[in-house]
């Protein structure tokens, strides 16, 4: 699992950016060259596939229909047109074949993806790339309209893609091929009777993106001081105030890192590891700009929900974080940071089985944590606005069941968390 970790962090590390200027090759780099933010909409490719259900008490298999996963994707093109990061949201699922009776749900999303161009693009020209990236799958299948089936969640995910991509001017073409090696899924037929079910390894995808470019409203003064700074420095090089207080919003997930004993024993039919609904993570906090740290208070409530086959499961959370970050380095505008938590967690656990409901609400608990992230940040500590992304590891939180452990520790990924420096504006103005 830390090395599932180690990968999303590494793969992670700029996903997330603000733009600057046109793709191409530029012989003579500078720090607003450096990436440029795209929207892309698409559809993927799946195959038909077995199936399998129970009839007359025996498992039986029949063909799911192959389908277009519609997508839309978010990221930026870096380091000069030479790699791109990512992620993507499902859209929809459109059946090429009408199947009343037997139909499937394969909702596949990307936490965070890098493709790697090794000719840097450039307008007019189509460029190879081939990819990796930490995904999210989430599979149901509905026999005869039954909507009670399980939902299955595969959270951690390593898949590989290759591909062209075409640019003209702002828009793009793209067109990949992609390999997903964890497609087995013991899938829950009834609450008692499992069975193994083969998604398909290979689909195929196409793509239309739009990039833009953000910071051409800044002032030619700005412009000209930010991309004298050096390619690497500290973020507070050159910086002109000692500190400034933030505010920041951001929409965030949570995955659960190992597996519910309590739910491989009691609840075998659901999800053993449970994934949270989207939710804010909001902050309040102090930069200290000489120091090159921040300390923040972070508020989040995500909610857990698995569900089948007439039973449901509920974990409602509620936590407030005090950490600490230290900024490592500014390069060209990414600004990794590390740190310390700890967090008070209030949590509720709700079940409902066969109609019969029970909760348990939990005193509050202290939970040490790990912070990771990174500030996107052209204009070092001149901008009013930045872009932040934080990655939060809890790996000791837990709780009993009816006396039964259940394992609750959890990856928090802040996606991305718009901050504002209120101090800066007076600053920005002269």
């Amino acid at each position: 699992m830390f090395k599932k970790i180690a990968f999303s962090l590494f793969i992670s590390c700029t996903a997330h950016l603000y733009a600057q200027d046109p793709i191409s090759r530029n012989t003579n780099r500078q720090r607003l060259d450096f990436a440029k933010m795209y929207f892309e909409f698409g559809g993927t490719y799946v195959s038909s596939f077995k199936g399998k259900q129970i009839q007359d008490n025996t498992i039986t298999t029949f063909n799911h229909p192959a389908t277009v996963n519609q997508y839309l994707t978010w990221g930026g093109f870096h380091f000069w047109g030479h790699a791109e990061f990512f992620v993507v949201v499902p859209l929809g699922q459109l059946n090429l074949k009408k199947n009343t009776v037997e139909t499937y749900e394969l909702d596949q999303s990307v936490v965070t993806g890098l493709r790697i161009y090794p000719w840097a693009m450039q307008d007019k020209k189509a460029r190879p790339f081939v990819g990796v990236n930490w995904g999210a799958v989430d599979f149901k299948q509905i026999i005869n309209s039954d909507e009670n089936s399980t939902v299955l969640t595969k959270d951690f995910l390593l898949n590989f893609e290759a591909g062209l991509l075409y640019n003209y001017k702002s828009f793009g073409l793209r067109l990949g091929v992609n390999y997903n090696a964890d497609n087995k899924w013991d899938y829950p037929l009834d609450k008692e009777k499992k069975a193994e079910i083969k998604t398909p390894e290979i689909t195929a995808s196409l793509g239309l993106l739009y990039a833009f470019d953000s910071t051409k409203d800044t002032n030619k003064e700005n412009i000209d001081r930010w991309n004298s700074y050096p390619e690497f420095s500290k973020l507070s090089y050159k910086a002109r105030r000692k500190g400034a207080f933030f505010i920041g919003i951001g929409p965030s997930f949570s995955f659960s890192l190992s597996k519910s004993d309590y739910n491989q024993m009691k609840l075998p039919y659901l999800n053993d590891k449970i994934a949270s609904k989207n939710y804010f993570d909001m902050a309040l906090g102090y930069h200290f700009t000489k120091a090159n740290l921040f300390t923040a208070l972070s508020f989040r409530n995500p909610k857990f929900e698995t569900e089948g086959y007439g039973s449901s499961q509920t974990i409602k959370k509620t936590a407030l974080a005090l950490e600490v970050n230290k900024f490592l380095m500014d390069y060209s505008g990414f600004a990794p940071f590390v740190g310390l938590n700890i967090s008070y967690d209030k949590l509720r656990y709700e079940q409902e089985i066969e109609g019969v409901k029970s909760a348990i609400k939990f005193k509050g608990k202290f939970e040490p944590g790990l912070t990771f992230g990174w500030d996107i940040v052209p204009g070092k500590t001149d901008e009013v606005l930045i872009l932040r992304t934080n990655l939060r590891w809890y790996p000791l939180s837990e709780f009993d069941v009816n006396g039964q452990k259940f394992s609750f520790r959890q990856l928090e990924y802040n996606l991305i968390q718009l901050v504002f420096y209120p101090e800066r504006m007076k600053k920005s103005k002269m």
